[in-house]
Protein backbone atom coordinates (compact mmCIF):
# COMPACT_ATOMS: atom_id res chain seq x y z
CA UNK A 1 0.00 0.00 0.00
CA UNK A 2 0.90 3.81 -0.77
CA UNK A 3 2.16 5.49 2.22
CA UNK A 4 0.47 8.46 1.92
CA UNK A 5 -2.97 6.34 1.85
CA UNK A 6 -2.15 5.33 5.18
CA UNK A 7 -1.36 8.35 6.59
CA UNK A 8 -4.98 9.90 5.29
CA UNK A 9 -6.63 6.80 6.43
CA UNK A 10 -4.93 7.80 9.78
CA UNK A 11 -6.21 11.11 9.92
CA UNK A 12 -9.92 10.38 9.32
CA UNK A 13 -9.81 7.51 11.40
CA UNK A 14 -8.68 10.63 14.30
CA UNK A 15 -11.28 12.62 12.65
CA UNK A 16 -14.07 10.02 13.17
CA UNK A 17 -12.91 9.41 16.29
CA UNK A 18 -12.73 13.01 17.28
CA UNK A 19 -16.90 13.19 16.03
CA UNK A 20 -18.44 9.91 17.45
CA UNK A 21 -16.18 9.10 20.34
CA UNK A 22 -17.72 9.08 23.74
CA UNK A 23 -14.54 10.58 25.39
CA UNK A 24 -15.91 14.06 24.31
CA UNK A 25 -17.97 14.34 27.84
CA UNK A 26 -14.80 14.41 28.99
CA UNK A 27 -13.19 16.14 26.79
CA UNK A 28 -15.58 19.29 26.96
CA UNK A 29 -14.64 20.62 30.47
CA UNK A 30 -11.21 20.52 29.54
CA UNK A 31 -11.93 22.23 26.08
CA UNK A 32 -13.60 24.97 28.02
CA UNK A 33 -10.81 25.89 30.14
CA UNK A 34 -8.25 25.97 27.06
CA UNK A 35 -10.16 27.65 24.62
CA UNK A 36 -8.51 30.90 23.25
CA UNK A 37 -10.65 34.06 24.58
CA UNK A 38 -11.70 35.30 21.14
CA UNK A 39 -14.25 32.73 20.67
CA UNK A 40 -17.82 32.60 22.76
CA UNK A 41 -18.06 30.18 25.69
CA UNK A 42 -21.17 28.76 23.66
CA UNK A 43 -22.26 25.10 23.74
CA UNK A 44 -21.35 24.77 19.67
CA UNK A 45 -17.75 26.21 19.61
CA UNK A 46 -16.77 23.90 22.94
CA UNK A 47 -18.03 21.16 20.84
CA UNK A 48 -16.05 21.40 18.29
CA UNK A 49 -12.63 22.30 20.35
CA UNK A 50 -13.55 19.34 22.49
CA UNK A 51 -13.63 17.16 19.31
CA UNK A 52 -10.47 18.91 17.95
CA UNK A 53 -8.63 17.71 21.29
CA UNK A 54 -10.40 14.17 21.01
CA UNK A 55 -9.00 13.93 17.44
CA UNK A 56 -6.06 15.36 17.97
CA UNK A 57 -4.80 13.42 20.79
CA UNK A 58 -5.78 10.36 18.79
CA UNK A 59 -3.47 10.89 16.08
CA UNK A 60 -0.78 11.98 18.85
CA UNK A 61 -0.77 8.64 21.35
CA UNK A 62 -1.15 6.48 17.99
CA UNK A 63 1.51 7.74 16.71
CA UNK A 64 3.55 6.84 19.81
CA UNK A 65 3.91 2.79 19.44
CA UNK A 66 5.22 3.36 15.77
CA UNK A 67 7.37 6.33 16.55
CA UNK A 68 9.07 3.99 19.14
CA UNK A 69 9.75 1.14 16.62
CA UNK A 70 11.04 3.35 13.98
CA UNK A 71 13.85 4.19 16.74
CA UNK A 72 13.93 0.91 18.13
CA UNK A 73 14.25 -1.11 15.14
CA UNK A 74 17.17 -1.56 12.90
CA UNK A 75 16.48 -0.60 9.14
CA UNK A 76 13.01 0.06 9.92
CA UNK A 77 12.86 3.90 8.98
CA UNK A 78 11.21 4.69 5.41
CA UNK A 79 9.41 1.32 5.63
CA UNK A 80 5.57 1.39 5.85
CA UNK A 81 5.31 -0.98 8.41
CA UNK A 82 5.46 2.32 11.14
CA UNK A 83 2.54 3.67 9.40
CA UNK A 84 0.78 0.53 9.75
CA UNK A 85 1.42 0.63 13.45
CA UNK A 86 0.14 3.75 13.57
CA UNK A 87 -2.85 3.21 11.64
CA UNK A 88 -3.72 0.04 13.70
CA UNK A 89 -3.35 2.27 16.82
CA UNK A 90 -5.69 5.11 15.83
CA UNK A 91 -7.51 2.28 15.00
CA UNK A 92 -7.95 0.58 17.93
CA UNK A 93 -8.42 3.84 19.66
CA UNK A 94 -11.30 4.96 17.66
CA UNK A 95 -12.96 1.51 18.55
CA UNK A 96 -15.44 2.67 20.70
CA UNK A 97 -16.31 5.75 18.24
CA UNK A 98 -17.25 2.96 15.96
CA UNK A 99 -19.29 1.05 18.18
CA UNK A 100 -21.04 4.26 18.81
CA UNK A 101 -21.25 5.26 15.08
CA UNK A 102 -22.76 2.01 14.10
CA UNK A 103 -25.10 1.56 17.01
Amino acid sequence: MDRNFLVFTVVGISILNGLFSPFIAIAMPIAAVLMPEVFPRSVGWVLFFSSLLVSSATLLVSGVPAALYERLVEGARGGTAATVIWLVGAGLLALPAFRHLLG
